[in-house]
């Protein structure tokens, strides 16, 4: 790893997670040797692109300055690395989802919009119902949407992360679903009636 792929690194995990910047998180996720992730964090602090902050025990910390964290994103390593190896799984598209997009494609009726069935699960996968919109009628899709923003906002984190371990893979193949009717019906079709919306 060289000092640009390194800073490239440290921005996205910044914006993509909520995972602190330590040395040894950094240095974990980034896969640089130990000598180079103290003197690379420094560069990007001295021109900067870092704030650094020691804590009361004093473990040092870095902020990327101009740029939102996310505010939904994995807290920790493990939430991070599996998230990870989710959206490279997906973003691989095995020919088995290509295969099925395909498939889905010709299904679909001439003239209507056609939803894909991959972007549907991925979407749906990871923003929960909100996922939903892009295929699901909006009936269903708002109320999912609406009931999950305030699960989210209300329940406390030891709570909510076992529940979407759960809501989460449910609601990948719900959003499956609504792309493989729309594309059979040519329109949003529900998910336990087969009443349209057009």
């Amino acid at each position: 790893m060289n000092q640009d792929s390194f800073e490239k690194r440290v921005l996205e995990i910044w914006v993509r997670s909520r995972v602190s910047l330590t040395a040894a998180h950094v240095q974990h996720l980034t896969g640089a040797p130990r000598a180079k992730v103290k003197g690379w964090l420094d560069d990007m602090t001295a021109v900067g692109v870092l704030d650094i902050d020691v804590d009361d025990e004093g473990e040092m910390t870095w902020s990327v300055r101009g740029a939102e964290r996310s505010a939904h994103g994995p807290a920790t390593i493990a939430e991070l690395e599996k998230l990870e190896r989710l959206s490279a799984e997906v973003g691989g598209a095995p020919r088995a989802l290509a295969g099925v997009a395909r498939a889905t494609s010709l299904a679909a009726r001439p003239g209507s919009e056609h939803k894909s069935v991959v972007a549907s699960g991925v979407l749906s996968l990871f923003f929960g119902p909100l996922g939903w919109l892009y295929a699901a009628p909006l009936r269903e899709a708002v109320p999912g949407a609406i009931g999950f923003a305030v699960a989210a906002s209300f329940l406390p984190h030891f709570l909510l992360a076992p529940l979407l371990g759960v809501a989460a893979p449910l609601s990948g193949l719900a959003g499956v679903y609504y792309a493989w009717r729309h594309n059979q019906t040519g329109a949003r079709t529900g998910l336990f009636s087969d009443k349209k919306d057009v």
